[in-house]
């Protein structure tokens, strides 16, 4: 775990904060990667968000790991709240609490690696498809926003702090480097 909480840190240093992006495109891209990964476009996400972030001019490198937050064993939970959403924000809705349940077990029932898996999940999605896209849109716009403003003060307070560091770090090194060539010019 460690290693990869590592790797994780070391991405989010150098591909990300120190880009020359400004904070609101790496914002953005955030923004683009959370929203993204609550559509129920599983298998496309990533394209998607990568033209999106494109058309938007967001950071394309931080929306593709934020996509992946559905996966096939996030999926199911995920969707079924999504689900819930809907139904409750759309008067009259078909799904049924049975619906729900296989939706939570769809994953366990069978291999993610099949074709037989994906083609009834894309089934299943399109019998409730209603109540799953609008409940996928606003979770997605729920989490979307606070993520842009979160990670925009986080990447602008980040790079003041370094700037602020790198600043003091200089002004340490010209004082020092002023007082050897004083002590270099003074006579014994």
């Amino acid at each position: 775990m460690g290693k990869h909480l590592f790797r994780a840190r070391r991405f989010l240093a150098l591909k990300v904060l120190h880009t020359d992006d400004p904070p609101h495109a790496i914002a953005l891209g955030v923004a683009v990667g959370v929203f993204v990964a609550f559509l129920p476009l599983v298998g496309f996400q990533t394209v998607i968000a990568i033209a999106l972030a494109a058309l938007l001019r967001a950071n394309k490198i931080v929306c593709v790991p934020l996509v992946w937050i559905t996966n096939p064993i996030t999926l199911g939970p995920i969707y079924a709240g999504c689900i819930a959403l809907g139904q409750f924000v759309l008067p009259g809705s078909s799904t049924t609490g049975e619906d729900m349940k296989r939706l939570l077990e769809f994953g366990e029932e069978r291999s993610v690696f099949t074709i037989a898996y994906w083609g009834d999940l894309l089934s299943f999605l399109g019998d409730i498809a209603t109540e799953l896209w609008v409940g996928c849109i606003l979770v997605g716009v729920f989490f979307a926003i606070p993520c842009y403003f979160a990670s925009r003060s986080a990447v602008a307070n980040y790079r003041d702090r370094r700037r602020q560091k790198l600043l003091k770090r200089s002004l340490f090194r010209a004082k020092r480097d002023g007082k050897k060539k004083k002590q270099r010019h003074e006579p014994v």
